[in-house]
């Protein structure tokens, strides 16, 4: 009887060992699973980023040569830089797709940071008016962006959001990115969807607008005094205007406001997007090119902007 008690404790004892080595055999495989699946996510972003690098390079290069073989004397959507390619198979099985926007096309935000900003909020007023947007808006920008605590019209300041949950203060500097929209008190989702095609922070303080590039809500929001729909019918044309002489010919109404546009760029966003390797990066770039010398220059690089492809498919009907 003694001999068979001995035996069951041996064997519970037996069968304990085998568990606990049977856990712990399976916590080192899931472990082990888990470590290789960061890994090839890893090297799948690595590998995405890569490309996505490579895919900005090449874009620096469309405009370098942009300047330098058809010249620095004109910018427009006809040009290669503008157009809208179809995202182009790797080697790898996947793809990558390559868009730019030229920033000097769009109201520069940043155009409220100067120190004579009274016509740039009102311009800026303009726009959101013609896309239905809150006027304060403009007013909070302007108090988000300088430095002091006074409250300009229907602007607000720290104390107006400090309130909030989470509360939060005003930059009091230039904006570095578009999103900083969303902060402002009377911005909606639904308002920042409609704007943001038509706004840009750039790392200057001026209002240099292509006519050639420039959207016509842009466009109308310096000229207030013409009607939007008149300038809309004419920016929809294809336009390659060689000298402001020859656009204030064709539309009136822009002859004072020489200094604000022009016929050339000068800023760039380029945006990549790769699916390769089980990894996916989208990059966005800011890119300066110098008229004079046709240097690029690096402004910024995000990894966090969502790719909007410009691509559309046309399916035929049988």
């Amino acid at each position: 009887m003694k001999a068979q008690r001995t035996q069951g404790v041996a064997l519970i004892s037996v069968l304990l060992v085998v568990a606990v080595l049977t856990a712990v055999v399976y916590h080192l495989v899931s472990r082990h699973a888990t470590s290789l699946a960061q890994s090839q996510n890893a090297l799948g972003f690595d590998q995405a980023l890569a490309y996505a690098l490579g895919g900005e390079a090449l874009a620096r290069q469309v405009l370098y040569e942009d300047l330098t073989e058809t010249g620095p004397e004109m910018d427009n959507l006809q040009e290669s830089w503008a157009q809208v390619f179809p995202p182009f198979e790797l080697d790898e099985q996947g793809f990558i797709e390559i868009q730019a926007r030229d920033l000097n096309g769009c109201f520069n935000l940043n155009a409220l940071s100067g120190e004579d900003v009274g016509p740039y909020v009102d311009q800026f007023k303009n726009l959101l008016r013609n896309l239905d947007i809150p006027e304060p808006v403009a007013d909070e920008t302007r108090d988000w962006i300088d430095a002091d605590q006074t409250v300009q019209e229907f602007g607000a300041e720290d104390y107006d959001y400090l309130g909030l949950q989470p509360g939060y203060r005003t930059s009091g500097q230039r904006l570095a990115h578009v999103s900083e929209l969303r902060l402002m008190r009377s911005m909606t989702a639904e308002h920042m969807e409609l704007l943001r095609p038509h706004v840009c922070v750039l790392p200057v303080n001026a209002l240099k607008l292509n006519v050639n590039t420039a959207s016509s809500h842009v466009l109308a929001a310096l000229a207030p005094e013409l009607h939007e729909p008149e300038i809309r019918m004419f920016t929809e044309m294809p336009r390659a205007f060689k000298s402001l002489v020859e656009f204030t010919q064709a539309i009136t109404g822009f002859e004072t406001l020489g200094q604000h546009l022009g016929v050339t760029s000068e800023y760039f966003e380029v945006q990549v997007r790769v699916e390769v390797g089980g990894g996916t990066a989208m990059l966005t770039s800011v890119l300066r090119r110098d008229p004079n010398s046709s240097a690029i220059t690096l402004i910024s690089r995000d990894l966090g902007r969502d790719f909007r492809s410009r691509f559309v498919v046309e399916i035929e009907n049988a």
